[in-house]
């Protein structure tokens, strides 16, 4: 009489499926320009908080106090005073994707290595596919399933998006960025662009300028510390230092002088920027200037891309399935130490 035993138990393909996603995680977790600056500046799966539905981050919008003049020493001090935080409030968003094998498709390949080897191959492909999607949405947004939930960083095409081009109305944890305005007295909550008017040559390499001045003009947390940039963009912006590039050191290629980093910040290349939204078909993003100490995943610590254990499905399907998990949240602490160069994908 034939069996239809598992040839390899839950627990022995968990455990082997776990060792082999933190060895492929960890590999792939550099591919991801965001995540990798993210990780050098908060440390892996940081900030985290364990927990809750959502996630409270105090914003400085207003000033605490007022100035007094004093002549004689006797003037009275005024002491009105007011909060000078407002508190930025986010949903967690969660998705899963499933990692499924099924009995026939055990029985067919029959022995532990090789339903070991076929669990392998899909918890690799569901971790690569699961990582795409998530820059996709962070960074151009629109990413089915994971739209209605997870915030993006477009917001030209999305009035939720944290960084705009030119009108600065949308709305980010519930603070209007239109109320909290450079026109309001308010430096932080508006990010900082710069118009290429569709030519990289006459325009690129002063936005990207613009861009590191204005940004660090009003950043109280450091520099930007992540680039990314369009696969068009970074070719224009190639080309326009390439004239350059053999007079210099290579070991020197640095900063806004000749190569792949812009003042001491590696630049990314993105190949999924925003550039087929509403907005974004005539505006296209090019670039991305992004202080991650200001602009982060908050991520719930089980949230991480994490891979549950397999468990046989009950009912009437023959399967067994692992599911993955992505929990957290993109959230802004502050907008204007952030911003984006538009409309340079043309030399």
């Amino acid at each position: 009489m034939g069996t239809t035993s598992l040839t390899i138990g839950n627990e022995i393909l968990s455990t082997t499926m776990h060792i082999t996603m933190k060895e492929f995680r960890d590999g792939l977790h550099l591919a991801t320009a965001f995540l990798d600056a993210q990780e050098r500046v908060h440390g892996k799966a940081q900030p985290s908080q364990e927990g809750g539905s959502r996630i409270i981050q105090p914003v400085v919008l207003a000033k605490h106090s007022n100035t007094t003049a004093l002549d004689s020493g006797y003037e009275r001090i005024d002491l009105s005073a007011s909060d000078v935080s407002r508190p930025a409030v986010y949903d967690f968003a969660h998705v899963v994707k499933p990692v499924v094998i099924s009995m026939e498709e055990e029985l067919i390949n029959a022995g532990k290595a090789r339903v070991i080897a076929m669990a392998e191959m899909r918890t690799k492909a569901v971790a690569n596919e699961m990582r795409r999607e998530f820059v996709q949405q962070l960074v151009a947004g629109g990413v089915p399933q994971w739209q209605n939930k997870w915030s993006t960083l477009n917001g030209a095409d999305y009035s939720t998006g944290f960084l705009e081009l030119a009108t600065q109305d949308n709305l980010i944890g519930g603070l209007s960025k239109s109320t909290y305005s450079r026109a309001a007295g308010v430096t932080g909550w508006n990010n900082q662009y710069a118009d290429g008017l569709g030519s990289f040559n006459a325009n690129g390499l002063s936005a990207l300028y613009d861009l590191k001045v204005e940004t660090n003009a009003v950043s109280s947390s450091g520099p930007v510390d992540i680039i990314l940039a369009s696969k068009a963009g970074f070719k224009n912006l190639k080309r326009a230092l390439q004239a350059g590039e053999r007079y210099m050191d290579e070991s020197k290629l640095d900063g806004g002088r000749m190569a792949q980093f812009w003042d001491g910040v590696r630049i990314e290349v993105e190949p999924q920027m925003p550039n087929a939204g509403t907005i974004t078909s005539a505006d296209p993003i090019s670039f991305y200037f992004i202080n991650s100490k200001d602009v982060y995943v908050m991520w719930d610590p089980m949230g991480y891309f994490f891979l549950e254990d397999f468990e046989t499905v009950s009912g009437e399907y023959d399967v067994r399935a692992a599911k993955m998990r992505c929990r957290g949240q993109l959230v802004a602490a502050a907008l204007g130490s952030s911003g984006l160069a538009f409309d340079l994908e043309a030399f």
